[in-house]
């Protein structure tokens, strides 16, 4: 039996090394490359469904930044792709493009049917194989192309008629300043210009709700909408002061007397029927009253609105009951299925120690309040559907620089719940957009089929 010398077989195992490198070398790429590319993928894939989040919450209109957006989003995610803005397409579609008149109707696509703007996220990026194919090795092509789409949807809440009732008695030219205040709320040197700058502001971001929603059912545009009822006496409606409270014999006009008035007032009548009735104008005004504003109706023309505020003035006595009644019928006539009444105001109904004289607002105010106004307004309000959904409705008071236990009618008005005392002006901001932006929209992500 003959063996083969150690050099024969060395020579021998050499030639079968060389024979099977590149079959080893491509099993090793195969393994090192597939492992990165299931990795790469799965992380693209993690990578578009928050990009699809991201550009949902932003919730612009604009392609590029959407874009740009997702591009950002994806990059951290997947460190080592080469994703450009034109690897990414991003389509946007309002609730009524998807499911046109079932838009917004509960039950079709979701129990509430809120309306939504839906985006989906498509991104196709090249990836180079660290091990390509080559003459020597199998392996992947040097560039290797992957994909992934998501989508998601920016849940609209309902639409909002909100009316700021803002005290224009005298004491709102008093000074006042909150712990917290900077920025915009720095320089204020009143009460009522503090008021004024924090509805300007809310209506800014009411108006950015605006610009980038499309909120549309059977065709029709809905939109967040404003009003202003400033009161001292009475409300101002750029002609005349008016009253909205119900008075025995009345002829539809009274004098500016107001104790004359308040005696008078058919407290049963205004309670009961707090949306009815008839307007009673007030003729010339109190020597005493020095104020200018004036009763906005619901607007989204929201620099305008705000131009005109601007120029309002506070003077004389407070009847908040005037401002809520004014603010109720307002947002009654309004197209959108929330209703929010927000009262501001820096003190007690004039003059709280005068409460149990029947001449005054103190004492009307209690008295109206007492006997359920605020309830039965929710309740009227609350009464109404618009496209099929019942109105949602709430009364909220704000006091600032007093003390809101002077004020027992008010917080018998709103209740505990519905009732702050603010500490700053910022704090007041802070409020009033929590009211008005809850469930303006939520995020919803479903994985693309289709």
């Amino acid at each position: 039996m003959k063996f083969s010398s150690p050099k024969k077989q060395k020579g021998i195992a050499t030639i079968i090394f060389v024979i099977m490198y590149p079959l080893f070398f491509s099993i090793f790429v195969f393994s090192v490359e597939s492992t990165r590319y299931l990795q790469t993928h799965a992380r693209l894939g993690d990578a578009v469904e928050m990009a699809s989040l991201a550009v949902a919450a932003n919730a612009s209109k604009v392609e590029s930044e959407n874009k740009e957006l997702a591009q950002k989003v994806t990059n951290v995610f997947v460190p080592d792709g080469k994703i450009e803005q034109s690897d990414i397409a991003i389509v946007r579609k309002s609730c009524d493009e998807i499911y046109g008149n079932d838009c917004g109707k509960p039950g079709v696509y979701d129990e509430e049917g809120l309306i939504f703007t839906e985006y989906k996220v498509v991104i196709n990026a090249d990836f180079d194989s660290w091990f390509p194919q080559n003459d020597y090795n199998l392996g992947y092509d040097e560039v290797q192309e992957m994909g992934s789409k998501a989508v998601a949807r920016k849940y609209q809440g309902y639409t909002i008629d909100v009316a700021f009732v803002a005290d224009f008695s005298g004491s709102m030219l008093d000074d006042w300043s909150g712990d917290d205040d900077d920025d915009e709320f720095a320089n204020i040197n009143t009460k009522y210009e503090g008021v004024i700058e924090v509805i300007k502001r809310v209506t800014e971001r009411l108006e950015s709700y605006n610009d980038s929603t499309e909120q549309e059912i059977n065709g029709e545009l809905l939109a967040n909408k404003a009003a202003f009822v400033g009161y001292n006496m009475y409300p101002y409606n750029g002609f005349n002061f008016y009253s909205d409270v119900q008075y025995f014999n009345s002829s539809g006009t009274s004098s500016w007397r107001w104790w004359q008035n308040i005696p008078n007032i058919d407290y049963g009548s205004t309670v009961a029927n707090p949306l009815g009735g008839t307007q009673t104008l007030i003729s010339d005004r109190d020597p005493n009253d020095n104020s200018t504003f004036s009763t906005l109706a619901l607007t989204d023309d929201f620099p305008t609105f705000r131009s005109i505020i601007d120029g309002f003035y506070p003077s004389h006595g407070t009847a908040s009951y005037e401002g809520i009644i004014s603010a109720a019928k307002i947002v009654n006539n309004g197209e959108n299925v929330r209703k929010l009444i927000i009262v501001l105001s820096d003190g007690a109904d004039w003059h709280p120690d005068y409460a149990n004289d029947r001449r005054y607002p103190a004492y009307a105010a209690l008295r109206l309040y007492n006997a359920g106004l605020c309830d039965n307004i929710i309740s009227r309000l609350e009464q109404r559907q618009i496209n099929g959904r019942n109105v949602e409705a709430r009364i909220f008071i704000i006091g600032f620089g007093y003390d809101i236990d002077r004020n027992p009618g008010l917080q018998t008005c709103a209740g505990a719940e519905n009732i702050q005392s603010a500490n700053s002006y910022q704090d007041i901001y802070d409020t009033v957009l929590e009211l008005i932006s809850e469930e303006v929209g939520h995020l919803y992500y479903r994985h693309y089929d289709k």
